[in-house]
């Protein structure tokens, strides 16, 4: 494939050039509509676990999921009286009759007369709509309800899961966006100040938008078939920008090393060299990202293939454009030296022989002292704790936010914390679904940390059971129970809306738990809900964990063995990455859930971290951190295959490779960074852990712990 390249690069560049110019935009036309084909789901809860089993039976049997529509009332006129009150509820029915005719359910306070629908200050009021459609639509429909509404009484806003989805997708896909416009500007700036040349800056620029316009088109393909989400695009973005100049700034600076001997020889000279690192470096990456397979849940699906789409078109353009475009450039890839470029020496002088010098003179001091920060550094973690996604996560300053906030904190409790569904035989017989019901709910009240429950037989309804059954079966049961039944009971199911008490994650594991193990006269009970949803998950997550590190490590093993020719190396590198993924994940728990920067960044202080962050960095920043190790090692073994001398390869590894990742590095720091200005707290995640560990990788771990291990080891490490 190299040899057969080589003389295609070299014989028909024009070709090549102008063919792949032709394809990208073809490519590029398609790629930009991947927008409109996101996936209409923001959810991380875990696939194939009781909670989702039980959210698909709820929304058959009742047309609708646990997260449903949220429409908030606030009061302006006083004269309305308290929220309870029967003017100011008057008042919210008459608004809300529009949406009567295009929602299966509606429930308020009149509905249900749970004081969880009254705020702390009795000043608001919400309903939960139950709409069916896609989220678009839904969302559509409150917006034009919202709009046109009087609200001279009472402030109309909107929230729950539609309204979540449209505006994170709108916030996302515009920072996105504003964060492309900031971040190629530095780039350029970067590669200029590297290369010192307009032209030779301006390639890897090229070769980047190429690949994201490429990956862009692979995702909206793949979007037909499997779940693409906001977040995926966004990780196409930077693997596609980051790794593609990666790619690109080791196969320049490869072709400007070997130009002396021709145009032609420097071409095929840097396929054969930078190429085969790019291939090796590349699929590592791909390997750690498809990993996130293991994990069930459609987000990390997402994020593996996308993030992989991107690697491969990365690599692709790299191996494919790259050599016929510096085969046409040529000489004149230095063309606009902006200050003239010094020439490169493997004299024992300048900046990295000075760092290859001290790591290597004293190789036991740079181990040790490298160790104790990392020590140091991973004090955080100790205190880390998992936490489930709340309004604090979600897109601040949009609408949805602000309802959900307002609802969490100024309402008793804002959507059940655990719903339960029993199924069974369908009964005609009504009674005995009521029966069943006012069975089923004075099981579950009985149990430690429940406060309350809603079913078709509510205690706030006033009326017993036997009563409540009389009336259904004369059909004189009053209106707002009809309404109540037509919400909690299905001919095959009966829906349980769980209120708890519990002070900690501890006491809602055991209510969960104690709920999951009731005996049930009839059918089979199952539970869903934020607790429910957030132990499933969790599980999920501990259950899939092994398996994803085993892949990447087996993986990691055989390719690099493979590429490097030594068992040891590669044991080695995966040790050493692993060290700035665990300063990177102890950052992240410093700033976001100890609030280190809080009053600096006016970041928002979680009490967990929901795993799923820093399991998607872990994956990332690993296969990022092997691509780097790629890149040195590959050079110290060409330079240990020449001389021999294990120390001499470790040096010049490091003079050769040091400019080009610390760049590399760079350059993806500048890419990442930008998404701490996202108001999506799961996006400031990713970028601050993927910064972080890009950083301390390539000024850390490749100039202190590598060679000094490396040194250590001697002839060792080639074996």
């Amino acid at each position: 494939m190299t040899t057969w390249w080589q003389k295609i690069s070299t014989k028909y560049p024009k070709w090549v050039v102008g063919g792949s110019v032709a394809v990208f935009l073809l490519l590029g036309w398609y790629g930009l509509g991947v927008f409109d084909e996101l996936s209409d789901s923001t959810s991380m809860n875990a696939l194939h676990t009781e909670s989702a089993q039980a959210s698909e039976i709820i929304a058959k049997e009742f047309g609708t999921t646990p997260n449903s529509q949220i429409v908030l009332f606030t009061r302006q006129d006083v004269s309305l009286g308290d929220a309870d009150s029967a003017l100011f509820q008057a008042t919210v029915n008459e608004l809300l009759t529009p949406l009567k005719d295009q929602s299966s359910s509606i429930m308020t306070f009149s509905t249900t007369k749970s004081e969880n629908f009254i705020s702390h200050d009795k000043s608001m009021t919400y309903a939960i709509v139950n709409m069916d459609g896609e989220s678009k639509e839904i969302y559509q429909t409150l917006r034009n309800f919202a709009d046109t509404a009087d609200q001279s009484k009472l402030t109309i806003t909107i929230g729950g899961e539609a309204a979540l989805i449209e505006e994170m997708n709108q916030i996302v896909t515009h920072q996105l966006a504003v964060i492309e416009l900031i971040s190629l500007p530095i780039l350029l700036i970067l590669l200029l100040f590297f290369f010192r040349s307009i032209v030779a800056s301006l390639v890897p620029l090229g070769i980047a938008l190429c690949t994201v316009l490429g990956a862009f088109a692979i995702a909206r393909f793949l979007a037909q078939f499997i779940v693409i989400d906001t977040y995926a695009v966004n990780v196409i973005t930077i693997l596609g920008l980051g790794l593609s100049i990666d790619y690109a700034l080791l196969s320049i600076n490869r072709f400007r090393e070997e130009l002396t001997s021709g145009v032609d020889h420097a071409v095929k000279r840097m396929i054969a060299t930078s190429g085969h690192t790019i291939a090796f470096s590349g699929v590592t990456v791909i390997a750690c990202l498809l990993s996130l397979l293991v994990f069930p849940f459609d987000i990390m699906h997402s994020i593996a293939i996308g993030g992989a789409a991107a690697v491969a078109t990365a690599m692709a353009t790299t191996y494919i454009v790259l050599p016929s475009v510096l085969k046409l450039i040529g000489r004149r890839i230095d063309a606009g030296q902006i200050w003239k470029r010094k020439k490169k020496t493997d004299s024992g002088s300048g900046f990295w022989h000075r760092i290859a010098a001290c790591t290597t003179n004293h190789p036991a001091i740079s181990l040790g002292i490298g160790l104790g920060v990392v020590a140091l550094a991973c004090i955080p973690l100790f205190q880390f704790q998992p936490g489930n996604m709340s309004y604090k996560w979600l897109a601040r300053g949009a609408e949805s936010q602000q309802v959900l906030r307002t609802i969490t904190e100024d309402f008793p409790s804002s959507t059940p914390d655990i719903t339960a569904v029993l199924t069974f035989p369908e009964k005609a017989d009504t009674s005995w679904r009521l029966g069943l019901a006012c069975t089923m709910t004075e099981k579950l009240e009985s149990i430690d940390n429940v406060q309350s429950v809603l079913s078709a037989t509510p205690v706030s309804s006033e009326l017993p059971c036997e009563t409540i059954q009389m009336l259904s079966t004369n059909n004189m049961l009053p209106a707002e129970l009809q309404a109540i039944q037509k919400t909690y009971m299905r001919s095959t199911a009966l829906k349980f809306d769980i209120f708890l008490d519990a002070t900690d994650r501890k006491s809602e594991e055991t209510a969960l738990l104690a709920i999951r193990d009731m005996t049930v006269p009839e059918g089979e009970l199952m539970t869903t809900g934020s607790v429910a949803q957030f132990y499933d998950s969790n599980q999920a997550y501990y259950k899939a964990a092994p398996w994803a590190i085993a892949i990447i490590c087996v993986s990691m093993l055989v390719l690099l063995a493979i590429a490097l020719r030594s068992f040891v190396v590669p044991l080695q590198a995966i040790i050493v990455n692993s060290l700035s993924l665990v300063i990177s994940l102890a950052v992240i728990v410093g700033v976001f859930q100890l609030g280190w920067l809080n009053n600096l960044t006016g970041w928002p202080q979680v009490d967990g971290i929901v795993l799923a962050a820093p399991i998607l960095v872990a994956a990332i920043a690993f296969g990022l951190a092997m691509d780097y190790s790629v890149f040195l090692y590959a050079r110290m073994r060409e330079v240990y295959d020449e001389t021999g001398d294990s120390t001499e390869a470790i040096r010049q590894g490091i003079i050769k490779t040091g400019p080009i990742i610390t760049a590399a590095a760079v350059a993806l720091f500048v890419v990442v960074i930008g998404f701490l200005s996202s108001s999506v707290l799961f996006m400031q995640i990713i970028g601050l852990g993927m910064a972080v560990a890009v950083i301390v990788d390539a000024f850390f771990v490749r100039l202190v712990l590598v060679p000094a291990i490396m040194k250590l080891l001697g002839r060792h490490s080639w074996r």
